[in-house]
């Protein structure tokens, strides 16, 4: 087996098994995914900006609000996916970093996707309102899958129900992602209970920054 130890990988799984290295990679990943999500919504974007440039004047404003709280919604995510990054970043040891580094995962996920998905509802249900159009006019088949069991009927009670039932999706995707953050949490502190877990770093950093 020794003459295999001179291969790179090698050197790169010993350094995986160090934490600091370990959450430093995560820590990239997550910001070059941060970057593909905001390149990835320029699509949609300029898509939403060509068909609002084709709508009679009494429509274009059902555009306009999509497209406001469109970017509103790509840019929270994008910010979240970066705080959790840098959080991630300051997991430099503790026998269970993996674990508390999925804390941090799922929480981001949960964080993320209940911003994105409640204020695009919202935006969905003006546009639908005001053009009285679809959303599968706008939206792609990826961002639409964020929306299981909606409908996409353009009418008044449908733009009702998009925005009641994107802002619930999110919430309840956000419980359920602290929940199990926690439950891996209690999986932690009993046999590390002298390292903070991620949750408790993160406000308290956030804390000293604010004055809060």
């Amino acid at each position: 087996m020794e003459k295999y130890r001179s291969f790179f990988m090698q050197a790169v799984l010993e350094r995986l098994a160090q934490p600091a290295f370990f959450s430093r990679v995560v820590s990239i990943a997550l910001r070059a995914m941060a970057a593909l999500i905001a390149l990835f919504s320029l699509t949609i974007f300029f898509k939403v900006g060509k068909l609002t440039f084709e709508m009679t004047p009494n429509r274009v404003l059902g555009g306009v609000f999509f497209e406001a709280f469109y970017v509103v919604a790509v840019y929270a995510a994008v910010h979240i996916f970066f705080l959790r990054a840098r959080e991630i970043e300051e997991i430099k040891s503790g026998e269970f970093y993996a674990l508390a580094i999925l804390v941090s995962l799922l929480k981001m996920v949960g964080e993320a996707y209940c911003a994105f998905v409640s204020l695009i509802a919202i935006g969905g249900g003006l546009f639908v309102w005001f053009t009285n159009q679809g959303l599968g006019n706008v939206l792609g088949s990826l961002v639409r899958a964020l929306f299981p069991g909606i409908g996409d009927d353009p009418n008044f009670m449908e733009g009702i129900e998009f925005m009641a039932s994107g802002v619930f999706i999110g919430l309840a995707a956000l419980v359920f992602a602290y929940a199990a953050s926690q439950a891996l949490t209690l999986l932690i502190r009993p046999r590390n209970g002298a390292q903070q877990s991620p949750s408790v770093e993160f406000n308290q950093n956030y804390r000293s920054r604010f004055g809060s």
